[in-house]
């Protein structure tokens, strides 16, 4: 009998522990198909079947009304500080830079070159000093194979360039009567040698697109644009391609192509508009009318100043008020003609010339760009033989009278002075 009941017992016991565990793999399934836990992925595209995290949503609070508040956008950079105060700009300017034959000879060396830069040496400081300092060239630049020649048609080595640049000149101007003395390739090539020494140039072109650049030229916060015209060009045009010479120079009489030049100059951000006109009666110290009213027509266009050159010899300095386009008063300050810088030419009046000194401001806080103060140095070539040579020197006139410099020239000094202070009445001369 026990054997039996323990046999009973045993399988008894038997059964409970079949029936636990089928309870214990049925919780089990409950538990995966509540999502409380997920067998591990033998690949991941099987993930997705077994994923159950939410697809989040940025809400956008201009279509999503779940939440009002904006996204924060990133602050704007701060504006640049307005400039304020005053700035200055110093123009520096001179008249005809001629190259007669004579002192092509005298600058000769024992090499076959030439050198220039001694004309220069008294008055170099004076152009230095400028922050923008103008010249006129009046000859065109050759080559030893063409030679090099004087009047009537100009053509000088390349060295008188590398004077200029010595000279601490920063543009010259090649528009006038004498710019096609070389025909194009004269043209072309005094051009080319300008860019050889890095000088800025204006008046003459190579290309159309040339002649349609303007040169406007940002200095100490001030924009300049500087125009050249010519009244002609001595015949000389009348062997030129008329379809180059359309381009390569602009005369005074193509009044209209000359107005949208300023025109244009303005609608580029030209501050100041410089006009510098060869043109006038040579060897006449006074404008004649044709002067007047061009000058009066350039400024009422938008003109600031006019710097004049050809005459040969000194003519006024004047501040011209005339009635704008928009009937506005607008004033220019016209130098009718600068005379010669350097030159052969040694008849009274031809033998000198000056340096005109105008100073532009800037006023950032009246929004304001005008012609300050305006002085001029009267200077005198002189030409005196040495070593069985002439030499050329430009002489400011005041210093050399001040420190004895070349005394044997002092009467002629002093008459030079006297000639051009009187002359130029109503502006302050620098001694």
């Amino acid at each position: 009998m026990r054997t039996v009941k323990g046999l009973l017992i045993i399988a008894f016991l038997l059964l409970l522990m079949v029936l636990v565990g089928a309870c214990n793999r049925h919780l089990q399934n409950e538990k995966v198909d509540n999502g409380d836990s997920a067998p591990a992925l033998t690949h991941p595209a099987d993930k997705s079947r077994y994923d159950h995290s939410p697809n989040i949503v940025e809400a956008d609070p201009e279509t999503n009304p779940l939440t009002s508040e904006k996204p924060q956008e990133p602050p704007e950079p701060p504006e640049p500080a307005r400039p304020t105060g005053k700035t200055m700009l110093r123009i520096s300017a001179v008249g005809d830079i001629m190259m007669h034959l004579p002192q092509v000879e005298s600058a000769a060396l024992s090499d076959g070159g030439f050198n220039f830069k001694p004309v220069f040496e008294h008055i170099k400081s004076y152009i230095e000093s400028a922050d923008l300092a103008l010249g006129n060239i009046e000859t065109t630049i050759s080559t030893p194979e063409k030679g090099f020649y004087g009047y009537p048609r100009f053509r000088s080595p390349k060295e008188v360039i590398e004077a200029l640049k010595y000279a601490g000149f920063d543009v010259i101007t090649t528009s006038n009567n004498h710019i096609l003395d070389g025909f194009e390739f004269g043209l072309e090539h005094t051009l080319n040698t300008l860019d050889d020494f890095d000088l800025m140039h204006t008046g003459a072109s190579r290309t159309p697109e040339e002649r349609e650049s303007l040169l406007i030229i940002d200095k100490n916060g001030i924009k300049v644009a500087v125009l050249a015209y010519t009244y002609g060009t001595n015949g000389m045009e009348a062997a030129v391609n008329k379809d180059r010479l359309q381009y390569m120079v602009i005369y005074l009489h193509e009044t209209e192509r000359i107005l949208n030049d300023v025109k244009r100059a303005r609608e580029l951000g030209a501050e100041i508009v410089i006009a510098c006109l060869h043109w006038g009666a040579e060897y006449q110290r006074e404008p004649n009318s044709y002067q007047e009213e061009m000058a009066e027509k350039l400024i009422r266009a938008g003109v600031d100043i006019i710097l004049g050159s050809h005459p040969h010899v000194l003519q006024p300095i004047v501040k011209k008020t005339v009635t704008g386009e928009g009937s506005e008063q607008r004033e220019g300050l016209v130098v009718f003609s600068m005379g010669n810088f350097v030159s052969n030419q040694r008849k009274r009046f031809r033998d000198s010339g000056m340096i005109v000194n105008v100073t532009i401001v800037k006023d950032y806080d009246l929004g304001e760009v005008y012609i300050d103060e305006v002085t001029y140095v009267p200077t005198w070539v002189h030409r005196y033989s040495a070593d069985g040579k002439l030499h050329y020197k430009i002489l400011p006139v005041g210093s050399a009278l001040d420190t004895g410099l070349y005394n044997e020239t002092h009467d002629r000094l002093a008459e030079v002075w006297s000639e051009t202070t009187g002359h130029i009445e109503d502006f302050e001369p620098v001694r």
